[in-house]
């Protein structure tokens, strides 16, 4: 053989099948790992890492969105927003409106309880997203 021949690799034919050798004991791994059975630990894990990834993505918006957002403006959206919530919880005639028993739908909460646990899950949200909004801005000591 000289240098400038070349060496082709003899074909093999597909027709038969390869034989495996299986003297290799049962107790050594497997070159290719196999994942467990996901378990109730394992799926908790996984919606947890999700959550906070979800989270840091919300926060840093949120956090970018309230840093741009002008002292005057703030005031201004989150006034309105409690002024809001002081009027609904305040006027006596929206509540009788909401116990008025022909504006009941059928038998379970009563409107007038419903009403209540809303506007007190909007008083909620307004001063948590202003607590968001000062503590990305540094406001709070």
């Amino acid at each position: 053989m000289t240098s400038g021949d070349s060496v082709r690799p003899a074909a093999r034919s597909t027709s038969q099948p390869t034989a495996q050798s299986t003297t290799q004991p049962t107790s050594q791994p497997t070159s290719e790992p196999t994942a467990p059975p996901p378990t109730r630990r394992s799926a908790q894990r996984f919606a947890r890492r999700l959550a906070r990834r979800l989270a840091g993505a919300l926060s840093a918006r949120f956090a970018r969105w309230a840093v741009a957002l002008s002292p005057r403006r703030k005031w201004a959206l989150f006034g309105c927003w409690f002024a809001l919530d002081a009027v609904l919880a305040l006027a006596p005639p929206v509540y009788w409106a909401a116990g008025d028993p022909r504006l009941q739908g059928g038998p379970g909460i009563p409107l007038s309880v419903c009403y209540f646990l809303a506007l007190g899950a909007h008083i909620s949200a307004g001063v948590v997203a202003l607590y968001g909004v000062e503590s990305a801005r540094g406001e709070i000591d």
